[in-house]
C-alpha cells in the first residue's frame, strides 16, 4: 500500500541564497503533519543550494551549508573526531572532513591515490579507513586502505570494475564491497559500454590483507544488474543491498540480502512491479533489525520490506526521494528529496507512514547520514 504526500512548494523559497553558503537556512514545517518540535536528531548530506553544490547539516529545524569544492555523494561518520567525511561524487577528486560542531569551518581535504577517482563511498573502523576508488584510465577499481587520522594510503586492494559502496561487517573482521561492474570510457563519466554483461558482485575481503574471503555473484540471467548500495543490520552479519538495472526490457528484483560468509537472497518486487523503475538509490535497516527500507528517486517511492521473512510491506510516494537513514528509534526512518523534503517515516506491517514533514530551499542529494 502506498501513502501519498503532497510536496508543499509554498515552503520553498529560493531567492537570495547565494550568500548562505557557509551560513544556514530554515526548514519550513508542514503544519498538517509536523511534530510539535524537531526530534533530537541531526543529519549530514550533500545538497545543492541556489545552484551551488555543498554539504548540509540538518539540526534544530535548520540547514547549515558546508562549502565544498564540488558535488559530494555519501557522508560517513567519523565519530572519534566529531566529524563527518563527505566523499566526492564519482568521478570524485576530493574527500572533505567536516567538523560537525563548526560546519562553517574550512573542511580538511584529501585526494584519491594518483591516477584514481573516488567512487563516492568510504567505511571507517578504528584507525582504518577504506575508500573505493577507480583508475581514471582503465576503470579498474580498488578498496584503498588509509590511516583514519592522517588519511595517508597504506594499501591498495584490487576489486574489479567500478567498486561503489563499502562497509565493515562482523565487528570489523570483514570488509564488504559492492562492485558496480559497469565499464565506462576512460574518464568514467559516460554511459555503460557493457550494459548486458555487467561484471557486478559483492566481495567479502580480509581488511588486513585484502584477500578475497568470498565472492557473491548474481545468476547469468541477471547480468544487467549493478550492485551498488548497502546497509548493515544490528547483528553485524546481515547486509541488505540495492541494485540498478541497465536493461529495463524485463523487470527484475533489485533488492537483496547477504548473510556474510554464506549467500544472498533476493527480495520481492512491490505489488506494482514497475514502481521502483529498476533503480535503488539508498538503503537502510531500522534499529530493531526488523525492517528494510529503500528509495527509488526515479520511481518517486520509498519502499519497505520485512527483514524477518522478506515480505514487501508497502511504499511511501515522494517525488525524487533518495536520501535515507535509520533513526535511533526502532521502526523509524528519515528520508530526503531533491525538492527539499525532510520526512520522518514510521514503519509497520502496512508499510511506511509519514510522522512529520519539513521542506527547505535545498535540493538534497543521494545519501543521508544520521550523526
Amino acid at each position: 500500500m502506498a501513502t501519498d504526500l503532497k510536496i508543499d512548494r509554498r515552503g520553498l523559497f529560493y531567492a537570495g541564497f547565494g550568500a548562505l553558503i557557509g551560513g544556514s537556512l530554515s526548514l519550513s514545517r508542514d503544519d498538517a503533519r509536523a511534530a510539535p518540535q524537531w526530534p533530537g536528531a541531526s543529519f549530514v548530506t550533500a545538497a545543492r543550494i541556489d545552484g551551488i553544490d555543498c554539504g548540509a547539516l540538518l539540526v534544530d529545524e535548520s540547514v547549515s551549508s558546508i562549502a565544498l569544492p564540488a558535488r559530494a555523494h555519501c557522508p560517513v561518520l567519523m565519530r572519534d573526531a566529531g566529524a563527518a567525511l563527505l566523499i566526492g561524487r564519482r568521478p570524485g577528486t576530493f574527500a572533505a572532513l567536516v567538523d560537525l560542531e563548526a560546519p562553517d569551518a574550512t573542511p580538511r581535504l584529501f585526494e584519491p591515490i594518483t591516477g584514481h577517482r573516488f567512487a563516492g563511498h568510504a567505511a571507517v573502523k578504528g584507525d582504518a579507513l577504506f575508500t573505493t576508488e577507480i583508475d581514471a584510465e582503465t576503470g579498474d577499481g580498488a578498496a584503498v586502505l588509509r590511516d583514519a587520522h592522517s588519511f595517508a594510503p597504506r594499501a591498495r586492494y584490487a576489486t574489479g570494475i567500478e567498486p561503489h559502496d563499502v562497509l565493515f561487517a562482523r565487528g570489523g573482521e570483514v570488509l564488504v564491497v559492492a562492485i558496480g561492474g559497469i565499464a565506462r570510457a576512460a574518464d568514467v563519466k559516460g554511459p555503460a559500454i557493457n550494459a548486458g554483461r555487467i561484471e557486478s558482485a559483492i566481495l567479502e575481503l580480509d581488511p588486513r590483507s585484502g584477500a578475497v574471503l568470498k565472492r557473491h555473484q548474481l545468476p547469468a540471467d541477471m547480468s544487467s544488474l549493478s550492485l551498488r548500495h548497502m546497509a548493515l543490520a544490528p547483528d553485524g552479519e546481515t547486509v541488505v543491498f540495492g541494485m540498478q538495472d541497465q536493461d529495463r526490457s524485463i523487470t527484475r528484483p533489485i533488492m537483496g540480502v547477504l548473510r556474510v560468509g554464506r549467500g544472498i537472497d533476493l527480495l520481492p518486487l512491490p505489488d506494482d512491479e514497475g514502481a521502483l523503475r529498476s533503480y535503488i538509490g539508498s538503503v537502510a535497516i531500522d534499529a530493531s533489525g526488523r525492517y528494510v527500507a529503500a528509495t527509488s528517486p526515479k520511481g518517486g517511492i520509498a519502499g519497505l520490506w520485512s527483514l524477518t521473512d522478506g515480505r514487501w510491506l508497502g511504499g511511501f510516494k515522494l517525488a525524487d526521494v533518495c536520501g535515507l537513514a535509520a533513526d535511533a528509534s526502532p521502526g523509524c526512518f528519515w528520508a530526503t528529496s531533491g525538492h527539499g523534503d525532510v520526512v520522518q517515516l514510521k514503519a509497520g506491517l502496512d508499510g511506511l507512514m509519514p510522522a512529520a514533514h519539513w521542506t527547505a530551499a535545498a535540493a538534497f542529494d543521494n545519501h543521508l547520514l544520521r550523526s
